[in-house]
C-alpha cells in the first residue's frame, strides 16, 4: 500500500509510512464561472446536483426558496459558460438527475411530506420545455443533498427508473421514455420496520441493483439484485455493528459484479467504513474494512464512491470536522488497498467525480467562522497524488461536482444575506492541467525516488 500525505502542494510517498513536505501553489482558478438568472428578486439557493451533457452543456439542480415556498430549479449553462435557461416547480427536494438520450433530461424527487407522491419530470435539453410530468404514489425518495448516490437511472432500453422506499420495501418506479408507466418493482426488506434505499444501478442485462439500509437497530446494509423482469436474483445482508450509518454507495463493473461501500456504527459508537464485492450470483468475493489511521474510536464513513474502468474502487472518506480530504483506492481482484491519499486541505466531503483520464475531483465544505462554510474542491491524479485545490471557489455552501469531456463542472451558492438571499452559480475547471510533484521525494532510506505518473 502506498500512503500519500500532502501538507502543502508537495506530496511525499512511502511504502510503509508517512512523510511530509511543504510549499504551496496558487488557488486553482475556474475556466468560467456564471451565476444563474432567477426571475424573483428575493430568493435563497442551495446546490443539489450537477451533470454535464455530451455537447458540453452543464445542467444544474438547485433548491430555490422564494415567496414562502420551496422550489426545485433545473438550469442549463452552455459549453462556453453562458446561462441558457431555468425551469422550476414547487417541490422540497430532488433525488437525482439523468439524461434520457441526447435530447432530454429527467429529474425526480418529492415535496418532503410523508405519503406524498414522487414527481418525475422530463425536459427538453435545448429549450428546457417540459415534455411530460408523472406523479407516482407508494414510496418516498432519498432526497438528500448530502447523498450524491445514483437514484435516477436509465436502462439500456431508454426506460427511466427512480429509486424509492416504502416502509419495509425497496421500490423502483419505472417509466418508458415517453412517460408511459411500467410495472413498479418492489422487494420487501423488513416487514416490521422502515428501511431506506440509497443507491440504484442499471445493469447490462436489463435488471437493476439496489443498496440501502435495513432497520435502524440490527438491520445492516442490504443489497438486492433484480433481473430484467424484476425478479430477485439475490439479497445480500451485511451486519457488522448495531446501526447502519449513512448511505450505502453502489457500483457495477463490466462483468456484472457489484461493489458496495457503507459504514456501520460499532460497539464504541463510531462508524466504520468498509467495502465489499459481490459476484453476479451474489457470492461474496471479498470484504475490506478501510484503514482508520485516527484510531478505532474515530469516525470513518464513505462520502463518495466510484469504480474505475478496470473495476478498482475509489472511496472518499468522511472522517469528521477538521479531517483532511482523503481517498482510498482498492484493487478490483482482492480489495487490497493500492493507495491511501490525504489532501493538503480538510473539510466535510459531499461529492466525488471521476474523469475519463483517471483524475478524481473531491468536493465539500469547511467552516470559516460565524456559522458559515466555504466550498472547496481537491483534484487527485490517477496515482493518488493530490494535484490542485481551490479554497476560493466562490461558494459559501457545500458544492456538487461532475466530470465532463472538457473539464470538471462545479455547482455552488454565494453567501446568504438576510433580506437579500443568495445566488447559485456554475463553474468549469480544467481536468488536464499540470499536476506538480514538487521537490525530490525520499523513501525510508532517504534515497530519491520518482513520483508515479499517470
Amino acid at each position: 500500500m502506498r500512503t500519500i500525505y500532502a501538507t502543502g502542494w508537495h506530496a511525499l510517498v512511502c511504502a510503509s509510512g508517512i512523510l511530509f513536505a511543504s510549499a504551496a501553489l496558487a488557488d486553482w482558478q475556474p475556466v468560467w464561472s456564471t451565476p444563474w438568472q432567477h426571475p424573483t428578486p428575493f430568493h435563497s439557493a442551495s446546490p443539489w446536483r450537477v451533470r454535464v451533457a455530451a455537447d458540453g452543456a452543464t445542467f444544474a439542480v438547485v433548491d430555490a426558496v422564494h415567496d414562502g415556498l420551496a422550489h426545485i430549479a433545473l438550469m442549463r449553462f452552455e459549453d462556453d459558460g453562458q446561462f441558457a435557461w431555468l425551469q422550476e416547480h414547487a417541490a422540497a427536494s430532488v433525488a437525482g438527475i439523468a439524461f434520457v438520450g441526447a435530447d432530454r433530461v429527467a429529474i425526480a424527487g418529492d415535496d418532503g411530506n410523508v405519503g406524498a407522491p414522487i414527481y418525475i419530470r422530463l425536459h427538453d435539453v435545448a429549450s428546457g420545455a417540459l415534455i411530460w410530468e408523472h406523479h407516482a404514489a407508494g414510496g418516498r425518495s432519498v432526497a438528500d443533498a448530502g447523498t450524491d448516490t445514483p437514484q435516477v437511472v436509465v436502462d439500456a432500453s431508454g426506460n427511466l427508473m427512480v429509486l424509492a422506499s416504502d416502509h419495509g420495501d425497496f421500490v423502483v418506479i419505472r417509466l418508458a421514455a415517453d412517460g408511459t408507466p411500467l410495472p413498479t418493482w418492489r422487494r420487501s426488506v423488513d416487514a416490521s420496520a422502515d428501511v431506506l434505499a440509497t443507491a440504484l444501478v442499471a445493469l447490462a442485462d436489463g435488471g437493476v441493483a439496489i443498496s440501502g439500509r435495513g432497520r435502524i437497530l440490527g438491520g445492516g446494509n442490504i443489497t438486492i439484485r433484480l433481473d430484467a423482469l424484476g425478479q430477485e436474483v439475490f439479497t445480500d445482508v451485511e451486519v457488522v455493528g448495531p446501526f447502519p450509518y449513512g448511505p450505502a454507495f453502489l457500483g457495477a463493473d463490466g462483468d456484472g459484479n457489484l461493489v458496495v461501500a457503507a459504514a456501520q456504527e460499532t460497539a464504541n459508537g463510531s462508524p466504520l467504513a468498509q467495502v465489499w464485492k459481490l459476484s453476479p450470483s451474489g457470492q461474496r468475493l471479498w470484504t475490506r474494512i478501510l484503514p482508520n489511521p485516527l484510531g478505532p474510536t474515530s469516525a470513518s464513513s464513505p462520502g463518495g464512491f466510484a469504480l474505475t474502468a478496470n473495476g478498482d474502487a475509489l472511496v472518499e472518506l468522511d472522517e469528521g470536522a477538521g479531517a483532511r480530504f482523503r481517498v482510498v483506492r482498492l484493487a478490483a481482484a482482492s480489495g487490497e488497498v493500492l493507495w491511501d491519499s490525504h489532501a493538503p486541505i480538510g473539510g466535510t466531503p459531499s461529492t466525488m467525480a471521476l474523469a475519463a483520464n483517471g483524475r478524481l475531483l473531491v468536493g465539500g465544505s469547511a467552516p470559516i467562522g460565524g456559522g458559515h462554510v466555504r466550498g472547496r474542491i481537491v483534484e487527485f491524479d490517477a496515482s493518488g497524488e493530490p494535484c490542485r485545490v481551490s479554497m476560493e471557489t466562490g461558494a459559501f455552501s457545500s458544492v456538487a461536482v461532475a466530470p465532463g469531456a472538457k473539464g470538471w463542472a462545479m455547482l455552488g451558492a454565494t453567501t446568504f444575506v438576510q433580506g437579500l438571499g443568495n445566488e447559485a452559480f456554475a463553474s468549469r475547471f480544467d481536468a488536464d492541467g499540470p499536476c506538480s510533484a514538487g521537490d525530490p521525494l525520499f523513501a525510508d532510506g532517504f534515497e530519491p525516488i520518482a513520483l508515479p505518473q499517470e
